[in-house]
């Protein structure tokens, strides 16, 4: 039976994540790209260190399960993050929020091949649906989609980005298995800050710092505390006592969060076409989870 704690913690994470989009949008006219993922990084680490230093778990990985939790943080801080944070310099935070709700359907698929769950005939049909909502999206309406419009770069840098996570998860869930918590979320974090610190330093990030404003580092805090450090622990933590079928299922209304926050503070437009595709996506992502969830009983 699963209590209410794990379906609080994964509802918290997507909250922060639903933001985290909007605060990127932000961040990134005022500084480069290598200094807010390394500043995200650093904050986010720095979190969960006092979480787990709080809570005396403090613990060495095994020497076995460290080229896993290298390979885990290489794939889902580095490599995600820096595929999100490139693709955002040219989409908007809402089409990079839809794009990325294609996570769950990513990771049903690849818990098929990878960790042989069983799959159905009929959830292709509802991956070919949420596929057109993606589309659709993307385009940015009916006309574009039947011109063939699908996107620049930062889309397919974006969707990039959302196979990475799916990935991530699916290695992040197998390691969650027999491990501490705390410790593998922190492990996790302090290696991708070490991978990303020669990106910063050859980067010159630190000549950012004088530049950027107010509403910058509120939006770094933003991305390192709440998004990066909070999150990760809080998802992390669903991850462990949860499926990862159901884990999956909570991110559904992290692209609504994403919708509403950059239609107030960035102004972005929220067409119809856009809510038409997001409801695809949404949509086939329920139903593939419905009958994951039907199969396993």
């Amino acid at each position: 039976m699963i209590t209410w704690l794990p379906i609080a913690s994964g509802i918290l994470a997507v909250c922060f994540w639903g933001v985290s989009f909007v605060a990127i949008k932000i961040a990134l006219p005022q500084m480069r790209l290598e200094t807010m993922i390394f500043l995200r990084q650093l904050l986010g680490t720095l979190t969960v260190a006092i979480i787990v230093g709080l809570r005396g778990e403090w613990q060495i990985p095994s020497r076995g399960n460290l080229p896993r939790i290298f390979l885990t943080s290489f794939v889902g801080i580095v490599l995600h993050q820096w595929l999100q944070a490139q693709g955002m310099l040219t989409t908007t935070a809402i089409v990079s929020s839809w794009l990325s709700a294609l996570a769950p359907i990513l990771i049903a698929c690849m818990s098929w091949i990878w960790l042989r769950e069983q799959f159905v005939a009929v959830q292709a049909v509802w991956l070919l649906l949420a596929g057109l909502g993606a589309v659709l999206v993307v385009s940015g309406s009916w006309q574009g989609l039947f011109q063939g419009r699908f996107g620049g770069i930062g889309t397919v840098l974006v969707l990039s980005s959302a196979i990475v996570w799916a990935l991530y998860s699916i290695m992040l869930k197998t390691l969650m298995y027999q491990s501490n918590l705390g410790m593998t979320t922190l492990n996790i974090l302090m290696l991708g800050l070490l991978m990303l610190t020669p990106l910063f330093v050859y980067s010159g990030g630190w000549k950012d710092f004088s530049t950027i404003s107010y509403s910058g580092w509120i939006s770094v805090v933003i991305l390192g505390v709440g998004s990066t450090g909070l999150a990760s622990i809080l998802y992390n933590y669903s991850l462990k006592h949860m499926s990862g079928t159901l884990v999956a299922s909570l991110q559904y209304p992290e692209p609504l969060i994403t919708v509403v926050v950059a239609s107030v503070l960035l102004q972005e437009i929220f067409s119809f076409s856009m809510l038409i595709g997001g409801s695809l996506i949404l949509f086939g992502i329920w139903r593939v989870q419905s009958a994951d969830v039907h199969t396993q009983h």
